[in-house]
C-alpha cells in the first residue's frame, strides 16, 4: 500500500528572514533554517498581526487561557486545524508538501517521524528552550522535529466490567487471546490511528518476525489469534475509547481497549479512591513508547510566529497544561504534574520499542500485511 507523492515546490522563495524583536511575521516563505527567535529568553511581539495557522489531529488539547497568554503576549492569533488522527493529518502534509494549508504541524510521532523527513515536510529550527528536554525524546537531530510531549500506548481494561463477568484481567499479550475475553477487545486500525500502529509495532517488537513479508510472520501469527478471538477494529482512538470501551463513557461493551498508560487518571472522580480500585487501568506488557513531535512546515506562511510557537509549546504555561488536556507526558524535566496522575499512573519503565528508522522502512508493508489479514 505504498504511495508515492510529489511536492508542490515550484515557485517557493528560498529567504533567511533575521531579527526577533519588532519582527513582523512575514509571510514570505523559506525553506531556510529560522534564527532563534526568543528575546533574552522570552517570546517576542509581533509589531505586525498574524494569523499563525496550527495542522493538529483531533485529540489536541489546550486551554484557552493558555493559548491567549501566547496570543496577547506574540500579537499572534492562533487558527487551530484538527485533521483527523495523526496518521490522517500526516498524510494529508504530505500531500501539500511545500505549499501547505498551515505554518505548524502538530502530532505526528516517531513512528511517522521518519516519513515526514523522507518527504521534507519541516524547516529547521532548534527551539532554545529544547536544552529542558530530557534528552532521550530528541529523536530528529536535524532540528526538524520538536518533542512536545510523550506517552505509552497500552491495552486499558475496565475494572468494574470485567470483574462482573467473572474475567480476570489479562496480565499479558497471549491473556489477549484467551477465549475468556472473546469479542471483549478493541484495537484501532493501524492505516488510521497512531494508537492502532503503536499496538501493531508492540505486536512485532514482542513477537518479531518483523522481516518475514510472508503471511505466517511470528506477529501476524499473534494477530491471528486475536481475529479469532472475535477483536474488534475500527478507525479512531476516539471510536475505540469513547464509542466502543465500556470505561470510557460507559456507551459501549468492550471491557479491553488500545489506550493510554496516562488513560486512567481521565476515569477517576474522586482522588482518594484507591489505585487497586481505579475505574480503568493498564496492561503494562501491552505497552509501546510513544513521542508526539511538532515542526515548521516548509513553505510557512509564518516561519517566526511558527517558532515562537514551538518555543511556547516548551514553555511551562503548555507544558503544564499537557497532563490535564491531552492525557500524556510533558517532555520538559520537572514539570508539575496534577495529583491524578502523580497517584493513578506513572512512564512504564520499559516499554517496547522499535528504531523509526526501521519503523519508517517497513510500516507500508507491516500495514499491508495486516489489512491482508482484516480486509
Amino acid at each position: 500500500m505504498k504511495r508515492s507523492f510529489a511536492f508542490a515546490v515550484a515557485g517557493l522563495v528560498l529567504a533567511v528572514l533575521a531579527g526577533a524583536c519588532g519582527s513582523s511575521g512575514s509571510s514570505v516563505k523559506t525553506t531556510a533554517a529560522i534564527a532563534p527567535v526568543l528575546v533574552n529568553g522570552a517570546l517576542p511581539h509581533f509589531d505586525t498581526p498574524v494569523t499563525l495557522r496550527v495542522l493538529t489531529h483531533d485529540s489536541f488539547a489546550v486551554t484557552q487561557l493558555v493559548l491567549d497568554e501566547f496570543e496577547t503576549v506574540t500579537n499572534v492569533k492562533v487558527e487551530l486545524i484538527p485533521s483527523g488522527d495523526a496518521v490522517a493529518m500526516t498524510n494529508a502534509a504530505i500531500l501539500t508538501a511545500g505549499n501547505p494549508v498551515a505554518d505548524v504541524i502538530f502530532g505526528f510521532d516517531e513512528n511517522l517521524l521518519g516519513s515526514v523527513l523522507e518527504q521534507e515536510l519541516l524547516q529547521g529550527y532548534t527551539p532554545e528552550r529544547l536544552s529542558g528536554v530530557n534528552q532521550s525524546y530528541v529523536l530528529d537531530a536535524s532540528g526538524m522535529a520538536t518533542p512536545i510531549d510523550h506517552g505509552d500506548v497500552c491495552v486499558n481494561f475496565d475494572r468494574a466490567a470485567l470483574t462482573k463477568s467473572g474475567v480476570k484481567i489479562p496480565a499479558t499479550f497471549d491473556g489477549l487471546t484467551q477465549s475468556s475475553v472473546r469479542s471483549k477487545f478493541v484495537v484501532e486500525d493501524p492505516s488510521t490511528s497512531t494508537p492502532g500502529l503503536s499496538f501493531l509495532l508492540a505486536t512485532i517488537a514482542k513477537f518479531g518476525g518483523g522481516e518475514d513479508t510472508s503471511p505466517n510472520a511470528k506477529w501476524l501469527s499473534y494477530w491471528k489469534q486475536l481475529k479469532a478471538n472475535g477483536v474488534s477494529v475500527v478507525d479512531s482512538w476516539e471510536t475505540a475509547y469513547y464509542g466502543s470501551f465500556s470505561g470510557g463513557s460507559g456507551k459501549g461493551d468492550h471491557p479491553l481497549v488500545v489506550s493510554y498508560a496516562s488513560s486512567p487518571p481521565a476515569e477517576v472522580q474522586d482522588i482518594s479512591l484507591a489505585v487497586e480500585s481505579s475505574p480503568t487501568g493498564v496492561i503494562t506488557d501491552t505497552c509501546y513508547r510513544q513521542t508526539e513531535f511538532a515542526g515548521i512546515l516548509r513553505g510557512a506562511a509564518h516561519p517566526r510566529a511558527a517558532a515562537a510557537f514551538l518555543e511556547f509549546m516548551l514553555g511551562s504555561s503548555f507544558q503544564s497544561d499537557v497532563p490535564g488536556q491531552m492525557y500524556v507526558y510533558p517532555v520538559v524535566t520537572g514539570t508539575p504534574l496534577p495529583d491524578t496522575f502523580a497517584k493513578y499512573t506513572a512512564p512504564v519503565p520499559n516499554p517496547l520499542t522499535l528504531p523509526y528508522a526501521d519503523v519508517a522502512a517497513n510500516r507500508d508493508r507491516w500495514i499491508a500485511q495486516w489489512s491482508a489479514l482484516f480486509r
